[in-house]
Formats: C-alpha cells, sequence, structure tokens
C-alpha cells in the first residue's frame, strides 16, 4: 500500500469512526430515561376532545379519549425505537383512523423513534411516528438558533412593554401580513373587533428573536416573536396566535 493509498484508507476510517460516533451518541440508558419520563403522547382536537397514548410498566399501551377507551395492546422498547406490535384490540372500530393521528399503522406493526436532539424554540426531545413529531415537555436552550415556520430565530426569553401601538405580522417583515384577532379587555369590558395591533404599554414575553436586525424610522432592532392572545372563541377557532413585531418601540423589562 503506497502512501496515497494509507492517506484515503486513514480518511475513511476515521470519517467511519466519526459517523459511528455520532449515531451512537447516547446510550440505552439515557432514552430509556427519555421514555420514563415521557410515557404519554397526547393530541388535542378542542375543548375536552382528546386522545392520550399511554405506555405502561407491563409493556402494554392504550389509547384514551376523554370519556372513552379506544384500543389497547402491546409494545417492546430497544434503545431509541418502540415497536407497537399488531395485532392489537380495538374496543371502539369507528375510530380506527385516529390510529394515524399517532403516525400508527391500522394493519401492521409500527415503530416509534425517540430523538433526545430534536429542538425547536419551545421544547427539546421528541417522539416521531410515521412522520409525526410529538415534543416532549423539556424546554430547548434559550439563545440558540432554531427554525420557526422557515425562519431563523433565536429563543429570546425576556419580557417587553410595548412603547406605542405596534403592527402584528405573520412574518417579521413591514411586507408581512398582517394578524387579525378580535380583543377583549376584562378589566374595563372592552371589545375590539379584527385587532391587529398590540397596544402601548402592553406587556408580552418574548419567545424569539430574529437574527438579523432592520432599520425603521432610523431605529435599528430586531423583530420580536410573541403569542397574543384574542377574545374567547368556540373550540374549532383559535383565540390566540403568533405575531410578529418590531422591537424598536418595545422596552426590554427582565429575563423569564
Amino acid at each position: 500500500m503506497n502512501f496515497l493509498s494509507k492517506k484515503i484508507f486513514a480518511i475513511v476510517l476515521f470519517s467511519m469512526l466519526i459517523s459511528a460516533n455520532v449515531f451512537s451518541q447516547h446510550s440505552e440508558r439515557e432514552y430509556k430515561k427519555y421514555f420514563d419520563e415521557n410515557r404519554e403522547i397526547f393530541i388535542s382536537y378542542g375543548f375536552e376532545i382528546f386522545l392520550r397514548l399511554t405506555f405502561k410498566d407491563d409493556n402494554t399501551f392504550t389509547i384514551d379519549g376523554f370519556d372513552y377507551h379506544f384500543c389497547d395492546g402491546t409494545y417492546s422498547f430497544l434503545k431509541n425505537t418502540i415497536k407497537i406490535n399488531y395485532p392489537f384490540n380495538y374496543i371502539d372500530k369507528d375510530n380506527i383512523k385516529r390510529l394515524k393521528d399517532f403516525g400508527l399503522n391500522c394493519d401492521k406493526a409500527s415503530e416509534i423513534i425517540i430523538d433526545i436532539d430534536k429542538s425547536n424554540i419551545f421544547n427539546k426531545g421528541a417522539y416521531i411516528s410515521g412522520g409525526k413529531v410529538f415534543w416532549s415537555d423539556k424546554h430547548s436552550e434559550p439563545y440558540k438558533e432554531y427554525m420557526f415556520e422557515g425562519i431563523k430565530c433565536i429563543k429570546y426569553p425576556k419580557k417587553i412593554r410595548i412603547k406605542e401601538n405596534l403592527k402584528m405580522r405573520k412574518t417579521p417583515s413591514l411586507k408581512g401580513e398582517l394578524v387579525h384577532l378580535d380583543y377583549y379587555n376584562y378589566e374595563t369590558k372592552t371589545y375590539i373587533e379584527d385587532r391587529t395591533v398590540v397596544f402601548k404599554d402592553e406587556e408580552y414575553k418574548i419567545l424569539a428573536r430574529t437574527v438579523t436586525e432592520e432599520t425603521i424610522d432610523g431605529i435599528t432592532s430586531p423583530w420580536y416573536l410573541i403569542w397574543v392572545e384574542g377574545a374567547p372563541q368556540p373550540p374549532d377557532e383559535p383565540p390566540s396566535e403568533y405575531a410578529w413585531i418590531f422591537g424598536g418601540y418595545t422596552m426590554i423589562l427582565d429575563t423569564e
């Protein structure tokens, strides 16, 4: 083997070792710990309408709704994979399609993968089942970059006070579509239809800020992502929405 061949062999071997390390960066104990801390997958369909997949210690699982039992069966757990065995017991055959809401198959075994490192601006760690992502309750790390609806941003856990009425937008840009929400103030009993702004002196928690800054009216600042509550609505009409506001007319109060 000449020098060049030895060099290529060394590079290939090194790459294989690095790859192996990446795929084995978590021990089976770490995956088991995640599993023990996240024994349920919960799906909400509105007020008091939900399904809950629960993994039990005896290697059985159940799927339950608010006031009924849907189905149950057995599962096995190996390192980072939960295998949902087939067949399982259907209690309500009219709701077989609900299995797909959990990313599960209706006619064969299914696998749910644990991804401890998967993160967004809210959570870290998730179950991945049939292409669906079910997040854990563990908070992701602040002041790091994440993607939110295709926008690169930084998790920024601070609180702000609004200094001037600011338009709410669906994207961090003056060209962004406005957010429309009905508004009700319980203290003043004031109702505003089709609200498109956050009001002066209101306070909000920042969820994230844009990586880049923008200069508007001579003020340079990032845009902030906030969660704005609307007036009470029926269960199928969410009363709240994410909104981007320009940070130049806000005041940082503290760190959450």
